[in-house]
C-alpha cells in the first residue's frame, strides 16, 4: 500500500535523491514538509511541499491573486518543490505510480500543512524543467498555466540595486525554462 512518511530534510535517503535528481537542489528554503514515498514499506523516493513562489507566470491569474490579497494567500498555496521516485528491482509497484504519489501527496500535505503552519491549502503549484512535459501532473488533473523564461539568480555579497540586502546576478545565457502547473483544491 502507498504511504507518505514525514522525514527530515537531512534524511540520508532524500539527500541521495537530491544528488542524482536532474535539478540537483542543494536544500529547501522557507516552509517545507518532506516525505519518503513508500509502497509496502519499500522506499521509492521522496516528495516535498514548500513555500509558494513569489512571482510565478500564470499562477496569480489561476488562483485569482491580486495585489491586495496575494501576500495573504501565498501561504495557502503549496509548491511541490521536489519529486523524485525510482523503480525498485526494475519496476514500480503499480501502474501510474507517479500519479498515485501526487494524489497521495495532495491528500496528505493538506492536513500536515494545517497542523504545522496553521494555513488551509487552496491549491498547489510546481515547476517542470523542459524538455520534460509534466505528464504525471497532467494525469493528476493539474493545469498548465504558463512557462518561465528560464532565468536563474545567483546571490552574493554586496549591495543590490533594489531593496534586496545582497547582490543578485541574473544568468541570461544558460536559460532553463520551466513549465508552470497548478491545481486547485
Amino acid at each position: 500500500m502507498l504511504k507518505l512518511e514525514q522525514i527530515k530534510r537531512t534524511d540520508p535517503r532524500i539527500l541521495d535523491n537530491m544528488a542524482i535528481h536532474y535539478s540537483q537542489p542543494k536544500g529547501f528554503v522557507g516552509r517545507n514538509i518532506c516525505y519518503a514515498v513508500l509502497y509496502d514499506d519499500v522506499y521509492y523516493g521522496a516528495i516535498v511541499g514548500g513555500s509558494s513562489t513569489l512571482h510565478l507566470v500564470g499562477r496569480d491569474d489561476y488562483f485569482s491573486l491580486t495585489k491586495e490579497n496575494k501576500k495573504q494567500n501565498l501561504n495557502n498555496i503549496v509548491n511541490n518543490i521536489f519529486f523524485h521516485i525510482e523503480k525498485v528491482n526494475g519496476k514500480y509497484p503499480i501502474r501510474w505510480f507517479s500519479t498515485a504519489v501526487l494524489k497521495c501527496f495532495r491528500e496528505t500535505i493538506k492536513d500536515d500543512w494545517k497542523l504545522k503552519y496553521g494555513d488551509d491549502i487552496i491549491g498547489y503549484e510546481t515547476l517542470v524543467e523542459l524538455p520534460r512535459t509534466g505528464d504525471c501532473y497532467k494525469k493528476d488533473g493539474w493545469d498548465l498555466v504558463g512557462q518561465t523564461k528560464g532565468y536563474t539568480c545567483k546571490r552574493g555579497a554586496g549591495k543590490g540595486t533594489d531593496d534586496w540586502s545582497g547582490k543578485r546576478v541574473w544568468d541570461t545565457e544558460n536559460l532553463r525554462p520551466k513549465l508552470v502547473f497548478c491545481k486547485k483544491i
